[in-house]
């Protein structure tokens, strides 16, 4: 695992709500290499295929937030050959020395700790964020730097050590940080968080923590009313993870990340390595790649062009009408239109022709019977009464 990209994707989200997608793409493909195509990287990222395909870039470009880098952006064709996967990866700028970043764009740190270096008596978060730096409380500071800190030792997905499960926590996958509509997991009674407290769990290394309401506005990059409904809806989740407690005349928020879903939490077993959400998302994804794969053969795509399920279908058959002397089962089918029950008729008749031969040899029509020359010379044999018949009339001939 390489900690100084999970570094760097913290530090670069700073305040930046806007990159949260992003941010999820990167911790995904970062934490599990192997993860490509539209659907994998959706699944695996707690996100849907057009969240997907609308946060990465072009092929062969950069995201909005310029934190992932898009390799292909895939292909989508019913034949195999012309399928092409999603692949994209996270833009690190740790490799361009002196790189000019735009404010909007956080440097990255130059070491696993990042730029986390005492200056002044306080602690800066990178050098060149000047305006983030002056803007966020000493406080949250403290919270930041221990995040990184945590973040800077997960090293890799194991969930046999500590670290490791932490990273397993954080996975933006989980049912905790589950945020589509309509998906819920059964197992558990506790609403799911939401991919804004995915983003805030990360930046605290999920340790317990104590942070205002501007404090979470200034780490997010959430307004002053979207921190509070996030807090709201923190406790209303779960009532053990965010307590209010007063400091002076103030009021600020203890969020127990640590006692609630880290190692011997209160709810690390029954909510952080649940993924139910993600597993019925597995199984409606092998149900569309096996209808992609149907439709890949030759009598599945045509049983999808005369379907219902095709939108150019009557476009297509406008082109291709029936023949008039065509069975009346097929044309009885083509009119129902049902994809299956078509695939199924070609089907069987593709098993009762039987498979196709490999060459054309098979095929060709046999022609007559072929006689070697010397059976033709042997037939031209005549008798030699009726040559000397011939030759005695011929020399008559002559004669006269």
């Amino acid at each position: 695992m390489n900690t100084e990209h999970l570094v760097e994707m913290a530090t670069r989200s700073v305040g930046c709500s806007e990159a949260l997608m992003e941010l999820a793409l990167a911790w995904t493909i970062t934490t599990r290499p192997y993860i490509s195509g539209t659907r994998g990287l959706a699944r695996w990222a707690g996100l849907t295929s057009r969240m997907v395909r609308e946060t990465v870039g072009p092929t062969g470009g950069h995201s909005d937030s310029k934190l992932l880098w898009t390799r292909t952006r895939g292909v989508s064709s019913p034949t195999a050959e012309e399928r092409e996967q999603m692949e994209i990866r996270f833009h690190s700028n740790t490799r361009t020395q002196g790189r000019s970043t735009s404010p909007k764009y956080f440097q990255a740190p130059e070491a696993p700790m990042g730029d986390l270096a005492l200056k002044e008596g306080r602690k800066e978060l990178l050098e060149g964020n000047a305006p983030l730096s002056a803007r966020i409380s000493d406080r949250a500071q403290e919270v930041l730097v221990q995040g990184v800190k945590t973040l800077s030792r997960l090293t890799e997905l194991n969930r046999t050590n500590e670290l490791g499960q932490i990273l397993t926590a954080l996975d933006p996958g989980v049912d905790l940080w589950a945020e589509i509509d309509g998906e819920k997991p059964r197992s558990v009674a506790l609403e799911p968080l939401g991919r804004r407290a995915w983003h805030l769990a990360v930046l605290c290394g999920l340790e317990d923590v104590v942070l205002s309401v501007a404090d979470v506005e200034v780490l997010t990059g959430l307004s002053k009313r979207g921190a509070q409904a996030l807090l709201t809806r923190m406790g209303k989740a779960n009532a053990l993870l965010v307590v209010k407690v007063r400091q002076g005349r103030s009021t600020a928020y203890e969020i127990r990340w640590a006692s609630n879903y880290r190692m011997g939490g209160d709810w690390y077993e029954d909510v952080s390595l649940r993924d139910e959400i993600r597993k019925a998302r597995a199984a409606r994804d092998r149900e569309v790649q096996a209808t992609s794969a149907r439709r890949g053969t030759p009598a599945g795509y045509l049983a999808y062009r005369l379907s219902t399920a095709s939108p150019k279908r009557d476009e297509y058959l406008a082109a291709n009408p029936l023949p008039e002397d065509a069975d009346a089962g097929w044309a009885a089918l083509v009119e129902a239109g049902d994809e299956l029950e078509m695939y199924a008729h070609l089907r069987a008749q593709e098993a009762e022709a039987g498979p196709v031969p490999r060459t054309p040899k098979a095929l060709v029509e046999k022609g007559p019977e072929w006689r070697p020359a010397q059976e033709s010379l042997k037939a031209a044999v005549v008798d030699p009464e009726v040559l000397a018949a011939m030759r005695k009339r011929i020399i008559s001939g002559v004669s006269r």
